[in-house]
């Protein structure tokens, strides 16, 4: 699967611990498939930084390094102990999608009954997730007005493991 990194410099070897941990999902090197979503990332970092320009880092991910577990309803067990986690694409997965959001954020990454996954596959956080964060909406009520083909997807690599041995660098571009 190729995916990509937004940024102010090319990063050629991700280090999952540069990152501060109270991010969307937590500790993990933070990509996308999606080359406009990259794109607008790196210029923003940029900006931040103070760069003449953003730089897109082009990965390929092994996906089937790992064994996927879904999350909606209710969780399967056993699970895996290398394991990467995903979204229903229904109103419960949305749902399942805002608390672990609002969840992350305070540094708690781990699944109930399951542990921390390797891979966290999941939304770009939405101004709606905003407001499931400040308790002016539940992540039920959000679930019912937000349509997933108009999210677009990260993927979070927590275990340096897993970027070492199954991410690897394309190349970078401007």
């Amino acid at each position: 699967m190729r995916l990509y990194h937004g940024s102010s410099v090319s990063i050629e070897k991700p280090d999952v611990s540069l990152n501060t941990g109270f991010s969307d999902l937590g500790t993990g090197f933070y990509l996308t498939d999606d080359l406009a979503a990259a794109q607008w990332r790196a210029a923003s970092r940029a900006r931040m930084d103070g760069t003449e320009s953003g730089v897109v880092s082009i990965y390929e991910f092994d996906q089937d390094a790992i064994e996927w577990v879904g999350w909606g309803t209710e969780l399967p067990t056993p699970t895996p102990s290398c394991f990467g986690l995903h979204f229903a694409e229904d109103a419960q997965g949305i749902a399942a999608w805002a608390r672990y959001i609002v969840s992350c954020r305070k540094g708690h990454t781990e699944v109930d009954g399951i542990g921390g996954p390797a891979v966290v596959r999941a939304w770009i956080a939405t101004e709606e997730i905003e407001i499931v964060c400040a308790g002016l909406l539940s992540a039920d009520e959000l679930a019912e007005f937000i349509e997933v083909s108009e999210l677009i997807v990260q993927y979070c690599l927590r275990e340096q493991r897993l970027v070492d041995e199954h991410l690897h660098f394309v190349e970078a571009i401007a």
